[in-house]
């Protein structure tokens, strides 16, 4: 006999491969954090904050494409072809968009798993027991504590650092061999848009899973003093303006906020 919480697992699963949309859509992927924010009952910062970095990035990577091209044919500091030297840094940016699209794909099964199948399927399907309980409770209440909602997301981007980003990352550069590109890349400057100006975050090393869950609390940080719901609508409106391939594909139709929800329901 089928187990009918496996069928609806499985069709979570499904559902999340389209929210995610294809690797190299990260605007794709910022509506569906968006949406994932507004179906935990805004109790996933980690999705907001997501989605600001997604929008980051959709623009900051085609800087660094450009740029790689023409140090790719003007770096002289190591013998190797142009062709080769740009091929690595692509792969490189695959890596990340790689990356992107498997956090957000977990964010979404942990978020429905927890609403649609309970607890215990959850912890059974491997997301953290801690996690699933908090997140169970954080999303049935009326108004979560502040101190609860940070966290949180602490304890979940901890748990996708371990779990996904600081195994692909380190294995991304140990494949970077052009020193100059790679070491670049080691030094992100990152510029959300709710960051005020002159506040970017400037990395001393990317691969360093301390730094990145420093720079991940103080993004929180920043959102929660500006406000989580008016940056949602302002995502919400960068989005709409440039949803990149968002407008042709199909995402799925359990839970979606739409726009004119923002701000509802908390």
């Amino acid at each position: 006999m089928s187990d009918p919480n496996e069928a609806q697992y499985l069709a979570i699963r499904e559902e999340a491969e389209a929210a995610a949309g294809p690797v190299s859509s990260l605007r794709v992927r910022a509506r569906g954090y968006l949406d994932l924010y507004h179906q935990s009952n805004g109790v996933c910062v980690f999705a907001l904050v997501a989605a600001n970095g997604a929008l980051w990035a959709s623009w900051y990577l085609i800087c660094a494409k450009l740029a790689a091209m023409v140090f790719a044919c003007t770096d002289p500091t190591v013998r190797m072809s142009p062709r080769t030297r740009y091929r690595q840094f692509a792969a490189y940016v695959m890596v990340l968009k790689d990356i992107n699209k498997l956090v957000m794909l977990e964010t979404y099964v942990l978020v429905h798993t927890i609403q649609r199948l309970g607890v215990e399927v959850a912890i059974a399907k491997g997301i953290p027991a801690d996690l699933a309980h908090d997140y169970a409770k954080a999303m049935t209440a009326q108004r979560p504590r502040p101190t609860i909602l940070r966290d949180l997301y602490h304890r979940h981007f901890l748990w996708e650092q371990e779990r996904v980003v600081s195994t692909k990352l380190e294995e991304g550069f140990a494949v970077f061999t052009w020193p100059f590109m790679s070491q670049l890349c080691q030094r992100p400057w990152v510029w959300f848009g709710y960051f005020r100006p002159g506040k970017s975050m400037n990395f001393r090393n990317f691969t360093d899973q301390a730094e990145r869950v420093e720079k991940g609390l103080i993004a929180y940080d920043r959102a929660v003093a500006m406000g989580l719901e008016r940056i949602a609508r302002l995502s919400a409106a960068r989005i709409k303006i440039y949803p990149g391939r968002a407008a042709f594909l199909k995402r799925p139709a359990h839970g979606i906020a739409e726009p004119s929800s923002i701000g509802q329901g908390r």
